[in-house]
Formats: structure tokens, sequence, C-alpha cells
């Protein structure tokens, strides 16, 4: 059998239907980092890159299920070591999303009820075989077609929308709630006595004033500009050249005229004692 590997990686083939001759090549490696995080195991995580942009959780679900049931599949735009990120609201979606189909490259997490899984995918994974993600029994729809689906799932009943902000009001409430308890908890001294200080961002300054100051700071800038120009003005040594002649020139003139001044000055003189 044979398999593709990169350093650490193995590769698996992937293209997105089975009339497309070229195919993508996704990296997979167990997930190994020296924090610990609940979401994403160590001993049960397998770490993916370079994910297609329509490559879905159910896509990567169905790939990596032959190797031991999967527990959850996380989707981000960038690999972090702490808590994955989960799928927007459906009905206010964020730019950039990574479970969203057409939003770039991605990186994955996929996390198996068992470590025997991640074992399975990195040795037993017949990587010769080149995988297709859209069949006829699990489609993915991209295109004009994915447009104007997005397009109509915007047109949502009242009742979804209401439920959907009064979940966000109250996650938010609860955050916020949490926060100010914890500032609270850490004014009160504890068993010893002593009380944590922590750090408090100043007063932001009110809108004007911030308008006031960038005005500032870009009148500042131009006048750097201007002083700057005035010292590199001599810059070049041909320059320096050119000014030097320029003011040999302008004292030479201003000699003959003085002398011109001096000879009037001597015939207009009326004392003459010889």
């Amino acid at each position: 059998m044979a398999t593709l590997s990169y350093e650490d990686f193995q590769v698996l083939q992937l293209k997105f239907s089975p009339s497309h001759q070229s195919c993508h090549h996704l990296f997979f490696k167990p997930h190994s980092v020296r924090v610990e995080e609940p979401l994403k195991p160590r001993d049960r995580t397998l770490f993916c890159a370079n994910i297609p942009p329509w490559a879905t959780v159910d896509t990567l679900r169905r790939i990596f299920q032959p190797n031991g049931p999967v527990e959850q599949v996380y989707l981000q735009s960038a690999p972090s070591v702490g808590p994955p990120g989960l799928p927007g609201d459906s009905v206010f979606r964020e730019e950039g999303d990574p479970y969203r189909v057409g939003g770039g490259f991605k990186f994955g997490y996929i996390v198996f009820e068992r470590p025997q899984g991640v074992k399975n995918a990195m040795n037993k994974m017949d990587l010769s075989k080149v995988v297709v993600a859209s069949t006829v029994e699990n489609p993915i729809v991209v295109g004009v077609k994915r447009w104007a689906m997005e397009y109509n799932e915007q047109w949502r009943k009242e009742e979804e929308v209401k439920e959907s902000i009064e979940n966000f009001m109250v996650e938010y409430d609860k955050t916020v709630a949490e926060e100010k308890k914890a500032e609270e908890d850490m004014g009160e001294p504890d068993e010893d006595g002593w009380v944590t200080v922590t750090r408090q961002d100043k007063k932001k300054p009110p809108a004007a004033a911030v308008v006031k100051e960038a005005e500032d700071r870009a009148r500042g800038k131009k006048n750097r500009r201007k002083k700057k120009k005035l010292v590199l003005q001599n810059f070049y040594s041909h320059q320096v050249k050119e000014d030097k002649m320029d003011r040999i020139q302008d004292l030479r003139k201003k000699f003959e005229e003085d002398k011109l001044k001096i000879a009037k000055m001597k015939s207009e003189r009326k004392f003459r004692p010889f």
C-alpha cells in the first residue's frame, strides 16, 4: 500500500467530484501541543491542514469515519492551541466563518471517540486512493446554486430571528455578569488579607479630543516633512557644488557693486585739501 507523506504529515488526495481530473492534498497528523485543551484532547485529535474551501464538516467526518467513531469536527481559519471556534449563528453569519463553504482554505481538528482512531488514521488508511468529496449520495452545492441557496436562506421567519437575538443577548448578559463578578472577587481580600491589584485602563478621551489630537499629529507630520526637505536640500554632492558656485558669484557681484559705490563717493567728495 503506497502512502504519501511530508515531514510529520500524512497526505490524503482529495478531489471535488469524480469528473474532476486534478486533486487537492490534505495534510494530517496527530494533534501534539504542550497546552492541554479539553475539547481537543491530544490522544484523540487529528490535526488537518490545507482543507479546500468547499470541504464541509460532513465531508471530513465521512473521510475519517472508517478509522473509528468521530466525536466532533472543528474548523478554523488558523491553527491554535486554545478552544476551537464553533459554528456561527445561522441567521447572523460572520464574515470569514470557516464553517461556511467558499471561505478559503482552512484547518481542522477531527476528534475521535477513542485514541485508536488516530492510530488507524496514521497507519492503516489507504492513501494511494483518491477520495471524492462530492458524491451523488452526499453532494456539495457550490457556484450559482450555492449563492441562490444562501440568498434564499436570508429570508427567515420573524420567530427564528427573534429567538436568535434573544439567545445572543442571554449569552452576552451572562458573559458581562461573569466578568463583573470576577472583578468584584479580585477586590476582596483573601484568607491572608491580601488584595489582588489589577491594572485599570484609563478612560477613553471624548471624540472631539481624539479628532483634534489626530489633526495635530497630521499637522506635525507635515511640518516634519517640510523640515526634512530643507535639511535634505543639498544632499547630493553636485547640489553642494552648485550652491557654492552660486554663493561665490553673488559675493563677486556684491564686491563689484561696492567698488562702484566707493568710487562714486570719492568723486562726489567736496573737501579736497590738495
